[in-house]
């Protein structure tokens, strides 16, 4: 065997265990999911109906789909936008060097490490509009109590919040390895050039760090769309489907009215979401050449 072949033998073995990965645990469920979505049955039996397209004929018509992607849409675009901003203004609070700042990094990161359940249940006491926390506070300020999780106006963005605060350390650490990796030559030459904090911001921290700003902004949307748990623990669904987004829906329809194909068809249509957003935030990453 020559050395040429050696090495592709070798590529090959390599890559062999992660290629059989997505194909067992990304591709294959894939398809299935699609096969599944062109019959009606539900778990417990045994037999199914083929139906073609009628699942996705429902879908189309049905009210209910076309709210829960309404909800999910607004609650990425909420979450999404908060947890951006705030993280990228801790990653550069945490970027400078002042005593107790390696604590509070600590600190800012530890809910990414806990239970999703864990945070979402925390979160679910705090918020009890007669017990929590949070009223307690309110209270002391004169403030009267709040309804949050039972309010229609107020769940979403109550969810928003815990959401924000279990995953914002995840965003903080890529923004602050993106701020370290800025050269530090051009922070002292527009120092010398008399350029004020904000401009330095705005001419050279903001622009270096657009690549690390995309990356986090289509992990955290893909990461809110998939987000089940927080909706389940708190507030399943309700009230009056103001938290009942698309992977909610899907689990309804799967557990709950036993329609598993029309699940399916809606798993379907949920993974053409997250493919067109990674398609669009790679269509902006090539506009950007970087």
């Amino acid at each position: 065997m020559n050395t040429s072949k050696k090495n592709s033998y070798q590529v090959f073995l390599f890559l062999a265990p992660v290629m059989a990965g997505i194909i067992i645990f990304r591709l294959w469920p894939l398809l299935k999911a699609f096969s599944l979505s062109l019959y009606d049955y539900y778990f417990l039996s045994s037999t199914r109906t083929f139906v073609g397209l009628e699942n996705f004929k429902t879908m189309m018509q049905d009210p209910l789909f076309f709210n829960s992607l309404k909800v999910s849409f607004l609650y990425a675009l909420m979450r999404v936008s908060l947890q951006v901003i705030v993280a990228l203004l801790l990653a550069l609070y945490v970027n400078m060097k002042f005593k107790g700042v390696t604590f509070i990094r600590t600190v800012i990161f530890v809910p990414v490490v806990m239970s999703l359940v864990a945070t979402a249940t925390i979160w679910n006491l705090m918020y009890h509009p007669t017990y929590g926390i949070i009223n307690a506070i309110l209270g002391f300020f004169g403030i009267p109590p709040q309804e949050f999780l039972i309010n229609p106006n107020q769940a979403l963005p109550s969810i928003v919040l815990s959401a924000v605060w279990k995953d914002i350390g995840f965003s903080m650490i890529i923004f602050l390895a993106g701020i370290k990796n800025v050269p530090g030559e051009l922070y002292e030459a527009a120092s010398i050039d008399g350029a004020s904090s904000w401009s330095t911001f705005f001419k050279i921290t903001l622009p270096l760090l657009k690549r690390t700003t995309m990356y986090v902004l289509v992990v955290t949307t893909i990461f809110t769309f998939q987000d089940f748990a927080s909706v389940y623990i708190m507030t399943r669904g309700g009230p009056m489907d103001s938290t009942r987004n698309l992977i909610y829906y899907i689990y309804e329809n799967a557990f709950v009215y036993n329609q598993a194909g029309y699940a399916n068809a809606l798993s379907v249509f949920f993974f053409l979401v997250l493919v067109l957003l990674s398609l669009v935030e790679m269509k902006l990453v090539g506009r950007e050449n970087f």
